[in-house]
């Protein structure tokens, strides 16, 4: 019960939920501790109290049927809680999985603190299983800013997906986002106009594990 109180104590200045809710985020956060799972079905049988396991399941399923959580607010609680010394590193990825013949296609934006990512928002793709284009990127990234707009930013991560002239544009406008985003091995880099195109593997295929270069 002290568990309960404690989570609730935490959330409560960030979330404004009434007794009750509060008291089921808490219960369901601890269950997820115990079983490492976010599968309902096995959540229902560490939830404990005196209630079965059928009611532990259908008390879930209620939650996510009928409330609507605030994601923005989400967002803003994490960061708070982490107390994640700015400037931060910002990461943005997307995952793709398939359940049956639905596909989920979830682009991401986090926060990048000691070797852990902090997800804030994101995206549903919706009837694509390939990359996102500059657009989906671009509207993401504002969603950040108005929620953060005071945040400062040491630089933007991702992979080889997120590229382009218009998203790297958008990157570079008025206030410019550092970036470090990685490229394929066939890319070609030239110094300007008119000066030859070399592959990115030639350029630095003499860099051991570790050491950099900066064209």
């Amino acid at each position: 019960m002290s568990q309960i109180s404690e989570i609730r104590d935490q959330l409560r200045p960030h979330i404004g939920w009434h007794g009750a809710r509060l008291s089921f985020v808490a219960m369901f956060l601890i269950a997820l501790f115990r079983a490492k799972t976010v599968n309902l079905a096995e959540l229902a049988t560490v939830w404990g109290g005196d209630a079965t396991e059928e009611s532990n399941y259908k008390r879930m399923q209620r939650f996510f049927k009928s409330f609507e959580v605030n994601l923005d607010k989400i967002a803003q609680m994490v960061m708070n809680i982490a107390a994640i010394p700015q400037p931060w590193v910002l990461s943005i990825d997307r995952t793709n999985w398939s359940f049956g013949t639905t596909d989920f296609n979830i682009l991401m934006l986090g926060v990048v603190h000691e070797g852990i990512g902090y997800p804030l928002m994101w995206t549903m793709l919706e009837k694509k299983k390939g990359n996102s284009n500059s657009t989906e990127r671009m509207d993401l990234f504002e969603r950040f800013e108005i929620l953060f707009p005071d945040a400062e930013i040491a630089y933007l991560t991702g992979d080889r997906e997120f590229i382009g002239k218009p998203w790297l544009s958008y990157l570079m406008l008025d206030k410019p986002i550092p970036f470090r985003l990685r490229i394929r091995q066939t890319d070609k880099i030239s110094k300007g106009k008119g000066q030859p195109a070399i592959a990115g593997a030639h350029l630095f295929r003499s860099l051991a594990m570790g050491e950099t270069r900066i064209l």
